[in-house]
């Protein structure tokens, strides 16, 4: 499949999905993007680290400005400061050249995801 076709199928894909399925998305990349994050840390790729840590600071602050406080006050809350430190801990990370502060970040956001992905699947009738 060419870079094109590869393009066109992604943006098809987004187009159709769910609000819960692109939520889940976003878990995803980040957890990706923190996990490279990572491995460029340990391997001392400190402008790969960058740009790994700015994609998933990124997601977090767009899952950040999704939070409708409106409808769930107390949860959107207590998901606004886990958001919070997820981003102070992917910048110590980064100014550190330290793969520890990720630790508890891909913990949580794969808790998280686990707990998104069981709701995701039970209204839209998926596993």
């Amino acid at each position: 499949m060419s870079a094109a076709a590869a393009r066109k199928y992604r943006a098809t894909q987004i187009e159709s999905a769910s609000p819960g399925q692109i939520l889940l998305a976003l878990y995803d990349g980040c957890l990706r993007f923190c996990r490279l994050a990572q491995q460029h840390i340990l391997a001392g790729d400190t402008a790969a680290k960058g740009i790994a840590v700015s994609k998933a600071g990124a997601i977090i602050g767009e899952l950040r400005g999704t939070l409708d406080h409106k409808i769930a006050p107390e949860l959107c809350e207590s998901l606004d400061r886990l958001y919070v430190y997820f981003q102070e801990q992917l910048s110590l990370a980064n100014m550190r050249m330290d793969p520890g502060p990720l630790v508890p970040v891909i913990k949580i956001l794969g808790d998280l995801r686990e707990a998104w992905g069981q709701a995701v699947g039970s209204v839209e009738g998926t596993p």
